[in-house]
């Protein structure tokens, strides 16, 4: 399982990175719908989220939902003790099954999340490391989500 998160974690930043042309980054704070077939189809809405231009460590998370696993998923570079999101005002929603650098929700509280990141315009992420260290809170619109979230459902239903 942690081989699968850590896995995971590097295919959305190198399938978020790709998906740009040639020569050109992918700018932070974009949802992308991207495929991975490392252990069968695997279609996710994901977004790299950093910390802005006050941001001088460099901190980033990834925020991801797996559309085969129906699963939402935080990342980090550490090792995260638990993870915390909430969409525009309404209350924080935490979980604290972390692996590795990775805090996934179980999926009911993805289910719910996934509900309110269609309907919100803005996201709070933040995730807790295992040394009492801490990425975030960072912020990220919800501007495309709605789009890449029906791109990875048409390209997990191979349309």
């Amino acid at each position: 399982m942690k081989r699968f998160v850590v896995g995971l974690g590097l295919c959305l930043l190198a399938a978020s990175a790709s998906a740009q042309p040639v020569g050109q980054n992918q700018p932070p704070d974009q949802w992308v719908a991207n495929c991975n077939y490392e252990k069968g189809k695997d279609c996710t809405v994901s977004a790299m989220i950093d910390g802005g231009p006050n941001n001088l460590l460099g901190t980033f998370l990834i925020v991801s939902y797996s559309v085969a696993y129906t699963t939402l998923t935080v990342v980090a570079d550490g090792l995260g003790s638990s993870a915390s999101m909430q969409v525009d005002n309404w209350p924080f929603v935490s979980t604290r099954i972390c692996t590795g650098g990775a805090c996934s929700y179980d999926q009911g509280k993805s289910a719910d999340l996934l509900q309110a990141l269609l309907r919100g315009s803005q996201v709070t992420v933040q995730l807790s490391t295992q040394n009492d260290g801490m990425a975030g809170p960072l912020t990220n619109t919800l501007q495309g989500f709605t789009q890449a979230y029906q791109r990875a459902l048409q390209m997990q239903q191979g349309r």
